[in-house]
């Protein structure tokens, strides 16, 4: 064996191939190509069962029925971003449900050691997932306000009412930002549980629980603005509530804490 053959496999690494350290502050492409496999992975385990397929189906019928029943009916005050928070309301329960399922699902079907075996490295399989579920929000309320826009040109036709555009945009980013949050809250809380039921029925009935607290009184309502699970309503120059503040810390409460709790929990314990 010659010097330059010793000095080539001493530079190899184990399976022959040159281990060459990435430069500092780069992301090495096989670990790239990684994540967006396990990204792919967990994309697919949305629509695998019955039920994905079942709450897919189910969230479309219901934003075509929710806008196309408010624009069939209109009220002076019917426009389109009306329209497309009635779309988007059933579609963000619905993601989030889905997103309680992906982060959970594997725990109550056992099936989560497989899954940590096939791929060992849990931060990587956490933030997959976490990727899957910010995608599959943004993607379905944007298909929402697609069929509320297609509701607004085919609904005048039938009742010989108009509907008026307005100024949606701003409207359009709150719907957007309270349907990332409420799945993220779903997915962060269902983490942390290791439990899919729970946090979708929480997450549920805390709109009207945080309704019944706030009528208690002015000091009550004040603290709950903080805790909202919609808490981009906040931004709106109408709404009277706790602002940028209450934004950042409804993030932390809703999304961090319990994100952080469930983290360390699949990062310590034995599966």
């Amino acid at each position: 064996m010659t010097t330059r053959t010793l000095a080539t496999r001493t530079a190899a690494g184990p399976l022959g191939t040159a281990a060459v350290a990435a430069p500092p502050g780069t992301v090495p492409a096989a670990a790239t190509l990684a994540l967006a496999r396990a990204v792919a992975i967990e994309a697919r385990k949305l629509v695998n069962t019955r039920a994905g397929v079942a709450l897919v189906v189910a969230g479309a019928l219901l934003s075509g029925v929710f806008a196309g029943g408010s624009a069939l009916f209109p009220t002076p005050e019917t426009g389109f971003a009306q329209l497309a928070s009635m779309a988007a309301m059933p579609v963000a329960m619905i993601v989030m449900a889905m997103s309680a399922l992906l982060a959970a699902g594997e725990f109550s079907a056992g099936t989560a050691p497989v899954t940590l075996t096939l791929d060992p490295r849990r931060g990587r399989v956490v933030a997959a997932k976490a990727l899957v579920v910010l995608t599959l929000a943004i993607v379905a309320t944007l298909l929402a306000f697609a069929a509320a826009a297609l509701t607004m040109l085919v609904a005048p036709a039938l009742t010989g009412v108009p509907l008026s555009w307005g100024n949606s945009l701003l409207r359009l980013g709150v719907l957007l930002g309270n349907a990332v949050h409420l799945a993220l809250a779903g997915f962060a809380l269902a983490l942390a549980l290791r439990n899919a039921p729970a946090p979708i029925a929480f997450l549920l009935v805390w709109p009207t629980v945080a309704m019944l607290i706030s009528r208690i009184s002015a000091g009550a309502a004040a603290v709950m603005s903080f805790v909202s699970i919609d808490p981009f309503y906040n931004l709106m120059p109408d709404v009277t509530g706790a602002g940028l503040p209450g934004l950042v810390v409804s993030v932390l409460f809703w999304l961090v804490l319990p994100g952080a709790i469930g983290i360390l929990r699949l990062l310590r314990d034995d599966l």
